[in-house]
């Protein structure tokens, strides 16, 4: 039985970077987390500057601010085992060893729409303008302050001038912008509908950006902290050999083997704390473990609850959030098999959340039918469908489709979404409906959702301090192909052009009743993911978000 611990919210450094809400942008996909208590660890800052940035009161700042949820940090032992304060460097590995539910074959940060992606490489590998620190509050990253003027259409960005790529290359305006505007106008860049509304770029000198928008867009901060600025030399190989600012360096990447960092001396914020970190794609959530009691992996990036609960916590660690924003889901494709808003409700009354709830994430997560979480201000309780088969039934036989079949498509590497597909496959076959799940490659199943080339899909998505994130990124790519929605697409853009949290609450509501109304996802739940740290272990973070933070974690020799 895993041991429930308490855990105190960890203090990162400002320098230290947070993890961003967001996600992929038109997918999203995999989750992640771990235990025990200890004091922040600090590391010796190496000479960089560490600032604190001048926050803004305005209204449109205020509102991409943290959702109510605290950081966890791992101490340096496992369950049971007295505290440690990872010992002196010496003693300290030179490599840290992370297992991920999959692999990655595209490092591009403008089109990589993968989850795991983003947290293993591009906050690790790249700087964006402003960031995220541990709580979801808004920070600077390359600019060293942030504000916009009274309507929310001007954003001057100062530049940290010790900031360079690592080809050597200073990060100033012009490459910025440079950046900016290939994830603008990019061929397949994931990030255009961000800037859509930028009026232009500017560059009053060398250290300064100027955005300026056509109108107001209360998430502009939030939608370009997930923007990565990407150095102009590296552009044409970015999917292969990233070139970025971050603390960390792309080395290599060899296919369902290992992917190597290297910590970045000429990093503009504090050092790293571990000098390389090497990724091993692992899908066996049980032969990741094991491979971590075998000393080969330090990290298991992410377990489900029925995993965590089997961990031998005498030898290593569990971390279970105090909240979580990762959303299990159901995408449909609205033009498709599924097209009638009939079917897909009848789909939903035929959705057992209790036992799903019960049997792939034993017992914990908050069954909801609204996409926001529900410690956000934008939050509005949804009363949903009542798990009723013979209602279920009726309405696929008012559809004329009491035979109906459909394909599930699942990411291999989650348990959990198999033992989903197997609860409402066992449901549906009592109202004659035949559901087949089919279980791929990861980069297989997101060349599917990015081509919408399914009948129904199922998706994580860690839902951002903003509730733009999810409609920018879940969202629009259903409105712009298959669940074409004049008032949805208008509500949302309302939404953005009103900097007021409480007017803004009152739209995100209504699209909230019209979502779980219409089906074109359905929620699942909201669902606690864990992470799994050996012991020995110490200074490794996991945001609200429950994206682990590596730029502090030590592993000891």
């Amino acid at each position: 039985m895993r041991r429930r611990q308490h855990v105190e919210p960890h203090r990162h450094r400002r320098r230290h970077r947070g993890r961003r809400p967001v996600d992929p942008g038109g997918s999203a996909l995999i989750p992640n987390h771990m235990p025990h208590h200890r004091s922040p660890q600090h590391h010796p800052s190496n000479g960089k500057r560490s600032r604190t940035m001048r926050k803004s009161n305005r209204p449109w700042v205020a509102a991409v601010s943290a959702v109510a949820a605290g950081s966890l940090l791992l101490g340096g032992c496992a369950a049971g085992s007295a505290d440690s304060d990872g010992g002196d460097a010496a003693d300290v590995s030179d490599e840290l060893v992370v297992a991920l539910a999959g692999d990655i074959d595209n490092f591009d940060p403008h089109t990589n729409q993968l989850i795991i992606y983003e947290y293993a490489i591009r906050e690790l590998v790249f700087s964006s303008l402003v960031d995220y620190d541990v709580d979801l509050n808004l920070q600077g990253d390359l600019a060293t302050e942030f504000e916009a003027n009274e309507d929310a259409t001007e954003f001057p960005f100062p530049l940290d001038a010790d900031a360079v790529f690592h080809d050597g290359t200073p990060v100033d305006a012009a490459a910025v912008i440079e950046s900016l505007e290939r994830a603008a106008d990019g061929t397949d860049s994931i990030w255009s509908g961000r800037l859509a509304d930028v009026q232009s770029y500017d560059a009053p000198d060398d250290q300064t950006v100027v955005i300026t928008l056509n109108s107001p867009n209360a998430a502009f901060l939030s939608g370009i902290a997930s923007i990565a600025i990407v150095a102009p030399s590296g552009f044409d190989d970015a999917s292969s050999s990233p070139v970025g600012s971050g603390p960390y360096e792309f080395v290599s990447w060899s296919a369902n083997d290992e992917i190597v960092l290297e910590r970045f001396e000429d990093y503009f914020g504090e050092a790293a704390a571990t000098e390389s970190i090497v990724y091993k794609p692992v899908a066996d959530q049980q032969v990741a473990l094991n491979s971590l009691y075998s000393g080969d992996i330090d990290i298991v990036s992410s377990v489900t609850s029925a995993t965590a609960e089997q961990v031998d916590t005498d030898r290593a660690g569990i971390v279970e959030p105090s909240a979580t924003n990762s959303l299990s889901l159901i995408e449909f494709n609205a033009s498709g098999t599924l097209g009638d808003e009939r079917v897909r409700q009848a789909l939903a009354m035929a959705l057992d959340k209790e036992s799903i709830r019960d049997i792939a994430y034993g017992g914990d997560g908050s069954i909801q039918w609204s996409p926001i979480p529900e410690s956000s201000w934008a939050y509005a309780e949804q009363e949903g469908y009542s798990y009723d088969l013979d209602a279920a039934a009726a309405l696929l036989e008012e559809a004329g489709a009491s035979d109906l079949s459909f394909t599930l498509e699942i990411p291999s590497g989650f348990p959990d979404a198999e033992q989903i597909a197997r609860v409402w496959q066992a449901s549906l076959a009592e109202i004659g409906v035949t559901l087949t799940p089919n279980v791929t490659e990861l980069s297989v199943w997101l060349d599917a959702y990015v081509s919408r080339n399914y009948d129904a899909t199922w998706n994580v998505f860690n839902v951002g301090a903003d509730p733009n994130s999810f409609f920018d990124i879940i969202m629009n790519p259903h409105l712009t192909d298959d669940y074409v929605s004049p008032e949805v697409s208008g509500l949302a853009a309302d939404a953005l052009a009103v900097s007021d949290e409480s007017a803004r609450a009152d739209i995100y509501g209504e699209l909230q009743q019209i979502l779980v109304e219409e089906l074109p996802i359905m929620t699942v739940q909201f669902t606690p993911i864990y992470s799994v740290a050996a012991t020995g272990v110490d200074g490794y973070a996991v945001n609200p978000l429950g994206w682990p933070m590596l730029t502090d974690a030590t592993v000891a020799e």
